[in-house]
C-alpha cells in the first residue's frame, strides 16, 4: 500500500471512530472511554509516524514546506485537544463539546490532506517513493502503538 492509501486508510477508521463516538451520548460511559481510548492512541501513533515517514521528507521542498508546517501545526493542536479530553469525565457535556470541536479541527485536516496535500505530494514523489513510505509508514506505526499502549493491569499484577 503506498503512502497516500495508507494514511487513507486511517482516516477512514478515524472518521468512523469519530461518527460513533458523536453517536453516543454521557451515559454510555464504558462505551465512550473504548472507542476514545482506542482513537486517542490510534490518533498519536498516526501523528508521530506520519510526520517521520512523509512530513520530514516533503517539509524540506520549498514547494511543500508551507503546507507541511500547517498540517503538523494541526497535529499539535489536535494532540493537545486529545491530552485535554483525557482530563475531563467522558459522561460531562464539556467532554461532549470538546469531542465536537476536535473531530471538526481532525476532519478539516484529513480533508485538507486528501483534497490539497496529497496531489501536490504525489507531484514530488516517485511511485517508488510512496510504496516505501507507505511500507515503512505500517511498520513503524506497529511500533509506536504497541510502545505508548498501556500495560495490562494483570501483566503487571503477574510480574
Amino acid at each position: 500500500m503506498n503512502i497516500y492509501d495508507r494514511i487513507k486508510k486511517d482516516h477512514d477508521d478515524a472518521r468512523d471512530v469519530m461518527d460513533k463516538l458523536k453517536d453516543t451520548t454521557a451515559r454510555a460511559e464504558k462505551t465512550r472511554l473504548e472507542l476514545f481510548t482506542k482513537f486517542k492512541l490510534d490518533m498519536w501513533a498516526h501523528h508521530k509516524v506520519e510526520e517521520a515517514v512523509f512530513y520530514s521528507f516533503l517539509r524540506d521542498d520549498t514547494k511543500m514546506s508551507k503546507d507541511s508546517y500547517e498540517a503538523l501545526n494541526e497535529h499539535h493542536v489536535a494532540n493537545g485537544l486529545l491530552e485535554e479530553l483525557d482530563t475531563f469525565p467522558v459522561t460531562s457535556d464539556e467532554w461532549g463539546v470538546k469531542f465536537g470541536a476536535l473531530s471538526e479541527l481532525i476532519e478539516h485536516h484529513m480533508d485538507e490532506e486528501e483534497e490539497d496535500f496529497f496531489p501536490k505530494a504525489r507531484k514530488l514523489l516517485s511511485k517508488e517513493q510512496a510504496d516505501l513510505m507507505g511500507e515503512r509508514f505500517d511498520a513503524r506505526k506497529k511500533i509506536v502503538l504497541a510502545a505508548i499502549m498501556p500495560l495490562d493491569e494483570d501483566e503487571i499484577q503477574a510480574a
